[in-house]
């Protein structure tokens, strides 16, 4: 009798479990991307890399190494001398903010040694304002950085991966720009927190403006 019960309660448990990861990958393919391409497959379309002061790189698609598919985008970067992050930034045009809404910026990145990476939004026009800065540092393997805010204005905008900081090569797949708060991204990787303690995901920094 003890036997079977044991049996009935391994049973249960195992089923909860596949459930609760049923339901995380729903949960994740439930968000509704605003960003065009994000996943690279279909090479560099739709994105832009901006290079300004003494900055010298080039992105391009790259086969086989990816977090998502089988593309990714690679920026080989020549030099940053001389140079802010933002003055070498992946981005891509054609997005908005609504007022009092809370928005998510995610991606995977991987780069060929440590470095710095910075993420956030961009108001796409005077005053320039920024939305949900996040400085992180990307290593040699895959891991996933977001960062949640609140927009406090409605208008025109660009979400950015400022690169200018460094000239390590880097990759970057499954760029996500959506809606609410931040759902998980399944990926190989347990990602450690930017203070440095044990996490599922990478507890971005959520800021409100």
């Amino acid at each position: 009798m003890r036997a079977l019960s044991s049996y009935r309660l391994m049973v249960t448990l195992s089923l909860l479990v596949l459930l609760a990861v049923i339901g995380t990958s729903a949960h994740a393919a439930a968000v509704d991307n605003l960003l065009r391409n994000g996943d690279f497959e279909d090479g560099i379309a739709e994105w832009e890399l901006r290079i300004g002061g003494d900055a010298i790189a080039e992105m391009a698609s790259s086969e086989g190494e990816a977090i998502k598919g089988s593309k990714s985008v690679y920026i080989n970067i020549s030099s940053v001398a001389g140079t802010s992050a933002w003055h070498l930034s992946l981005y891509q045009e054609g997005h908005s903010l609504t007022e009092g809404v809370t928005y998510t910026l995610s991606l995977w990145a991987k780069a060929e040694g440590l470095r710095p990476v910075v993420i956030y939004v961009e108001q796409a026009d005077d005053p320039w304002d920024e939305y949900g800065r996040l400085s992180v540092e990307a290593n040699t393997q895959w891991l996933e950085f977001w960062t949640t805010f609140t927009a406090a204005t409605t208008g025109p905008v660009w979400p950015r991966i400022a690169l200018g900081e460094s000239d390590v090569n880097i990759w970057v797949d499954n760029v996500r720009f959506y809606e609410g708060e931040y759902v998980e991204d399944v990926g190989p990787e347990s990602a450690v927190s930017p203070a440095g303690k044990s996490a599922t995901t990478w507890a971005g920094i959520k800021k409100s403006y």
